[in-house]
């Protein structure tokens, strides 16, 4: 029975270092691809994202002062070729924790430039809903304000 038990533990301990190497071989391989892809198309599509709802809630403030003010702006070819690239690199990592760790540094980046809570709010929606928008579906997990982890 003495013998089983030093066997289990054995057996437990020995998992246990198989699953913490494996833990940092994939944290050190997250971390060479986050060096290697470009986030600045995703960083210029969120800053583009974030204008046009400013740019709409301005309008929409005017037109109720009494000046009429409309904004017609389409989704133009560069803001879809902002996207698409950047939905390629986030395809490039190929683990959602490492996807969810560039939307994290996204967002570092990103939050340094804003003005207010509203702005930091609307950064993290547009960040939250990249994935979905990629086609990934959301990343289950993942707080992209590592302030609020």
């Amino acid at each position: 029975m003495a013998k089983l038990t030093i066997l289990i533990a054995l057996v437990v301990a020995l998992v246990l270092v198989v699953h913490t190497s494996a833990f940092r071989s994939s944290e050190q391989s997250c971390k060479r691809q986050l060096q290697q892809v470009n986030l600045r198309h995703c960083e210029n599509h969120i800053a583009q994202k974030i204008q046009q709802q400013q740019e709409e809630e301005e309008g929409r403030a005017r037109t109720l002062r009494g000046i009429k003010h409309f904004i017609l702006r389409d989704q133009s070819s560069q803001e879809s070729e902002e996207l698409d690239q950047c939905c390629e690199q986030l395809n490039e990592l190929n683990r959602q924790r490492c996807q969810c760790r560039a939307l994290q540094q996204i967002y570092e980046s990103q939050s340094e430039q804003c003005e207010g809570r509203q702005q930091e709010q609307q950064l993290e929606e547009e960040l939250e809903k990249l994935p979905r928008t990629c086609g990934f579906g959301p990343l289950r997990r993942c707080n992209v304000n590592p302030d609020e982890n």
